[in-house]
């Protein structure tokens, strides 16, 4: 995970925090070649330094070198080495009249020291000035992609020296004013890109780098203010006007730069001064008042020690340091924790916090609970005025704040941006320090973490409610499918039934009615048998019908297991003139067995397997006897209905009428249970149904 946080000015290592000696020796070693320089020039010349530009050119200088020494960096220090540049051109009086380019010889035999050392000045200045605000401090991504490089910047340094150093050497008057008039465009095209740099930075539209923007606005204020008159007296002088604007009036605006860079330290923490100078003040407080109690505890002790042990003095003194400095650690220690307790009691907390901020987002899990986290619980700890989380792949801050957001970090998980998080400044007004935004970077990448978990888990929820609504649907189409599938397996059930039973009585009475229709007015005592028959018949069908009716509201295998239904079948047969002999094997009882042999649909279809073979027996074999024989033959469940009847002829187009429905059905319901049909049958030798079912396929009780 990365962040944007609000970044520091950097030096061309990219490493803004340097040593305070290297940060304030440049700006003092020029500051010392600077007065060197007007001592030298001075002797041999009235410089007419007045009392006004001397203050000035103190202010200027002094302002830019105690910034190195209060926050030294690669910035403070270009900064520092500007003023010193500045103060240096302005604290002697000039104008463009004393500079003759068209003179003979080398320019640099012409000028005086001090007009010297105001050329170098003021060619200098320019680049520098560049350099400072191409490294501009906190600049956006944005704007730094538009910032000078460092390679243009040496580019820049070298040209501007090349032109310096022509017009100072070049022999020839005309060459001299060829090189000095594109060194004066040069010199304005720097100054010019100069502020557009700091034009740039101010108009920055990112809320998260609006200090930054206010900083440029300062600076290009303070610039405009000191530039304006002074380049403005430099036209006219070229012009012939020398006095049209006084020296002194022109001095007077530069007090503006290092006014504004002031305020900007104050108000917008320039260069981060304030926050360096307000925390060294409060220690520099602690520090001397520690050393005050130190000395008056050494010193008091002291005295004690050679008042009780006069013979000793020398040993009591000593003794009274040694006792005072092991003394001072602890003390230095609990004062500096007060100091931190009494001006920012809100670091001492800071830690606490975040340590329960990272504890709890390792037990969340729902992006309302981060959110929670992020935007009510963190900034009231931290007593900061607001937090904001944004989600991509929006990333500014939404609509506008009461106070500039005074850190903000991007939650980036592997190569995916999921959003960005504002944090608004202390209500004590106290920046968050360096350690403290790396603590609040640390937390945004566990932040992210857990919300990228948190979003993973709400799209599996999300999934397994779906998958739920879709086995439901996919369920209720099942069940559906299976109601439609009974109900057609139910239909077919009944028309067999009614075809084995009722159908085939139903159509031997059609055709024993046509025949006594014609029949009756020649043999009228045949036709009186006939209808007698016929009655039977009918009588017949009308039994059949009712022990059908009674199957079907009360199956036979609801109350029992097989045997006990086919006990029951059995006897309603009897009295529809069948008598069947039933033998069942022990193994296959539910009362010798202990345990229910076949499962329920199997059961169920061996059952109407034996229906359709013994109705068959009723009407078509012609005897009243049957048998039928329920066993278990090594791993096969065998089934077996036999009698002695007439038979048939199993070929094509042999069987009796009826015979291809009912022998069908029987195949169809073996198939089903994974058995196999055999039918033995020849015509006068009788006919023998059997129906085989492997064990596994019978699910017997106990596997």
């Amino acid at each position: 995970m990365t962040f944007s946080t609000q970044p520091k000015s950097v030096d061309a290592n990219g490493d803004n925090s340097i040593s305070l000696a290297r940060a304030c020796v440049p700006g003092l070693l020029l500051l010392g070649i600077e007065l060197a320089g007007l001592l030298m020039a001075a002797r041999l010349v009235d410089l007419e330094i007045t009392p006004f530009s001397a203050g000035v050119a103190l202010l200027i200088a002094g302002s830019g070198l105690v910034m190195p020494v209060l926050r030294p960096g690669a910035d403070t220090r270009l900064a520092a080495i500007l003023a010193v540049l500045l103060a240096g051109l302005l604290v002697v009086p000039f104008d463009l009249s004393s500079v003759n380019l068209s003179t003979s010889g080398p320019l640099l035999h012409y000028l005086t020291l001090h007009t010297l050392l105001r050329y170098l000045n003021g060619t200098l200045a320019i680049p520098v000035a560049l350099h400072l605000v191409s490294g501009f401090p906190q600049r956006s991504p944005a704007a730094m992609k538009a910032a000078t490089s460092n390679r243009q910047l040496l580019i820049f340094y070298l040209i501007s020296s090349l032109l310096t150093i022509g017009v100072l050497v070049v022999p020839q008057g005309g060459l001299r004013v060829a090189i000095g008039i594109p060194m004066i465009g040069w010199m304005i095209f720097l100054l010019a890109l100069a502020h557009i740099q700091l034009i740039r930075v101010s108009r920055e539209p990112d809320p998260a780098w609006l200090r930054s923007a206010h900083q440029a606005r300062l600076l290009l204020l303070g610039f405009l203010l000191a530039e304006a008159p002074l380049l403005l007296r430099l036209l006219l002088s070229g012009l012939g006007w020398p006095q049209a604007i006084p020296y002194n009036t022109a001095l007077l605006f530069q007090v503006f730069v290092p006014l504004t860079v002031a305020y900007a330290i104050r108000q917008h923490d320039l260069f981060e001064i304030d926050a360096t100078v307000r925390r060294a003040l409060a220690y520099t407080i602690v520090s001397a008042v520690l050393l005050g109690i130190y000395f008056g505890f050494t010193y008091f002790l002291s005295q004690l020690l050679s008042e009780l042990l006069p013979q000793f003095q020398a040993a009591a003194i000593l003794l009274g340091l040694v006792a005072a400095a092991l003394a001072f650690r602890p003390l230095y220690t609990r004062l500096v924790r007060f100091v931190d307790k009494l001006f920012y009691p809100e670091r001492l907390a800071f830690a606490q916090v975040i340590a329960d901020v990272r504890a709890r987002l390792q037990q969340v899990a729902t992006r309302r609970q981060i959110v929670t986290l992020l935007e009510d619980d963190l900034p009231a700890g931290l007593n900061s005025l607001w937090g904001t989380l944004v989600f991509a792949p929006a990333h500014d801050l939404p609509g506008r704040r009461e106070t500039p957001p005074a850190w903000n970090g991007r939650m980036i998980v592997g190569e995916r941006m999921l959003g960005r998080y504002w944090l608004g400044p202390r209500r004590s007004g106290l920046a968050y320090g360096p350690e403290e935004q790396a603590q609040l970077a640390a937390v945004i990448s566990q932040a992210g973490l857990a919300l990228a978990y948190a979003e993973a888990l709400e799209d599996l929820n999300e999934l397994n409610r779906n998958l739920e609504r879709e086995v439901r649907v996919q369920t209720a189409q099942v069940l559906d499918q299976q109601r439609a599938l009974a109900v057609t397996e139910e239909r077919q059930r009944l028309a067999r039934d009614l075809h084995d039973s009722v159908t085939q009585t139903l159509f031997s009475i059609s055709l024993g009615s046509r025949a006594l229709s014609k029949l009756a007015p020649r043999d009228p005592q045949a036709t009186a048998q006939g209808l007698v028959e016929q009655e039977a018949a009918a009588q017949q069908a009308l039994a059949e019908m009712r022990a059908l009716l009674a199957q079907l509201r009360s199956p036979l295998l609801a109350e029992g297991d097989l045997t006990q239904a086919l006990r029951a079948h059995c006897a309603q047969l009897a009295g529809l003139g069948l008598t069947v002999r039933l033998e069942i094997s022990p193994e296959m009882s539910l009362e010798t067995s202990g345990g229910l042999p076949v499962s329920g649909a199997v059961s169920s279809e061996l059952l109407n397997i034996a229906r359709e073979a013994l109705h068959n027996t009723l009407k078509h074999a012609g005897v009243s006897t049957a048998t039928c024989r329920l066993a278990r033959e090594a791993d096969d469940i065998v089934l077996t209905v036999q009698d002695a009847g007439g038979g048939f002829a199993t070929v094509a187009g042999a069987s009796r009428p009826g015979h291809g429905l009912g022998l069908h059905s029987m195949a169809e319901r073996a198939e089903k249970i994974g058995g196999t049909l055999t039918i033995d049958a020849l015509p006068g030798q009788g006919t023998t149904v059997t129906v085989r079912v492997s064990q596994a396929n019978a699910s017997l009780a106990g596997q």
